[in-house]
């Protein structure tokens, strides 16, 4: 999972407070985990398409 976009941070920012104890890893913290993980997916896939269309203009 790459680590500069939203989806990415905001997991990694959710894996700290588990962590500390501050939140309970369960069924729903998973959800939002696999939720966060298929977003971040299509961010990159986004990011990667824009660079080839970026590309193909300047060809």
């Amino acid at each position: 999972m790459s680590g500069n976009n939203l989806p990415a941070h905001l997991q990694q920012v959710l894996q700290k407070h588990v962590e500390e104890s501050e939140l309970t890893h369960d069924d729903e913290l998973e959800g939002i985990y696999t939720r966060l993980s298929n977003l971040n997916d299509r961010v990159e896939m986004m990011k990667k398409q824009i660079l080839l269309n970026r590309l193909n203009k300047q060809n």
